[in-house]
């Protein structure tokens, strides 16, 4: 078992406000790690407030492009073809809601990792936005009191859960989120044990103790109706999201609940644990239900660990949604795929195409990546990923991406690569 620090720094003339006591000393270098924490670490932690902060948590990727732009925009308009609109819930970096004084304490200037986070954050909720998505910025929430993320948890808290949707709300409204949840009077109690207090566990060799903190509970004393006003005309909300939305494989944190409180509506939640950026936007959209009589608002809940910049991702779901009706189809080449590039000398005008579809019978998860090759050498790399989390009835052998933005249309020749597999059969078409 590893050697934890204890409060013996102090003894020794170390003020808790010059240097925070870590857990143990293994967290503090990646080399000291257990090998699965390694990609995620350093860990900085201070075992007297509780707080544990991974160094990939110190990153964000929030850069939109112009393509970032004309991607949100052709999925925000095939959203509308359907008569729905496209809304996203992003939770915000989780080290802006650590205490300035605990970041000084772990050795980290507050300035430098708080500011950038924010403004590069609240950039990107501004572009969705302009894009044409409505976001609330939740960075708001750090100027309230009650604890909206874990110390010792990656996850935001069911507080922070519920704020959020009433924030989501107001933005909607264009008004003020004050008193939205003023009319769930009874708090339960909520127990986290902590992903990252298990990285303690693995590390340091032992565990710090569980969070105990406040949750709304959203259903009548004695009753278990929801705190709704649903009337029978009332159009329905779906929720699409992460782990956020999914703990425990079961909403831990009530966010659907939330939703549903303050937007006065039934909510169906198509939340995934592990489904990624894409896996539970698949699953909804592959269940047939952006049709389903009533709906009107899809909510895309996705953390600031998988912000909706990655353009493979994007084309991904644009290419999901522009297929979801039948549609004129041209074969490009059949033969077989695996781990090692396959070189296809097939040329094509992308202008003349919506995008493209690869079909490997039998083979419904991994990554799929696929290189577009111009006649003056030009490249373009998407990775399609398919998560094994999903429901074996939601998951389809057909991969595609949306040629929508690229920043070449003549195709010379393509590169496809399969991860972990070999010979698979697979056939490449070009839909229009």
């Amino acid at each position: 078992m590893k050697t934890l620090f204890v409060s013996a720094l102090v003894s020794l003339g170390l003020s808790a406000g010059v240097m925070a006591m870590p857990y143990c000393s293994d967290l503090t270098s990646v080399e000291t790690l257990p090998k699965k924490y390694q990609k995620r670490g350093p860990f900085y932690s201070d075992s007297k407030s509780g707080w544990i902060i991974g160094a990939d948590q110190l990153k964000g990727d929030f850069t939109v492009t112009e393509e970032t732009m004309r991607l949100w925009q052709a999925i925000a308009a095939e959203f509308q073809m359907h008569g729905v609109q496209l809304v996203v819930l992003a939770a915000p970096p989780r080290p802006l809601f650590t205490p300035p004084q605990v970041l000084k304490r772990m050795g980290l200037t507050p300035d430098e990792v708080q500011k950038p986070l924010q403004r590069s954050f609240s950039a990107y909720i501004a572009a969705l936005n302009a894009a044409g998505i409505p976001a609330p910025d939740l960075t708001v929430l750090t100027q309230e009191d009650g604890p909206i993320y874990f110390k010792r948890d990656t996850h935001w808290t069911p507080e922070g859960a519920a704020r959020s949707a009433a924030l989501l709300r107001a933005h909607l409204d264009g008004t003020s989120e004050a008193g939205l949840l003023a009319k769930v009077p009874a708090k339960d109690q909520y127990e986290e044990k902590g992903s990252l207090a298990r990285v303690v566990e693995d590390s340091c060799g032992q565990r710090p103790e569980p969070e105990t903190v406040a949750a709304l509970n959203f259903t009548r004393e004695g009753s278990a109706e929801a705190l709704l006003a649903v009337s029978e005309d009332m159009p329905g909300v779906v929720l699409v999201g992460t782990s956020y939305s999914d703990r425990y494989q079961r909403d831990a944190y009530r966010v659907a609940d939330a939703l549903a409180h303050t937007l006065d509506s039934e909510v169906d939640n198509w939340s995934l644990t592990g489904g990624g950026r894409t896996g539970a936007m698949s699953a909804f959209l592959y269940s047939g239900g952006l049709d389903a009589q009533g709906l009107h608002t899809v909510i895309w809940e996705s953390p600031y660990t998988t912000p909706l910049t990655q353009i493979s991702g994007l084309r991904q779901v644009l290419g999901d949604l522009r297929t979801l009706t039948p549609r004129p189809t041209t074969h490009l080449h059949s033969g077989t795929i695996g781990t090692d590039w396959q070189n296809l000398q097939q040329s094509f005008s992308a202008d003349s195409f919506k995008g493209m579809q690869i079909q490997t019978p039998g083979h419904d998860e991994g990554r799929l990546a696929v290189e577009l090759i111009s006649a003056d050498g030009k490249k373009t790399r998407v990775k399609l990923d398919k998560s094994k989390r999903l429901p074996q009835d939601l998951r389809t052998d057909t991969w595609t991406f949306s040629f929508e933005a690229l920043e070449f249309t003549d195709v010379a020749r393509l590169k496809l690569r399969l991860a972990n597999t070999a010979d698979q059969p697979f056939t490449v078409t070009l839909y229009r």
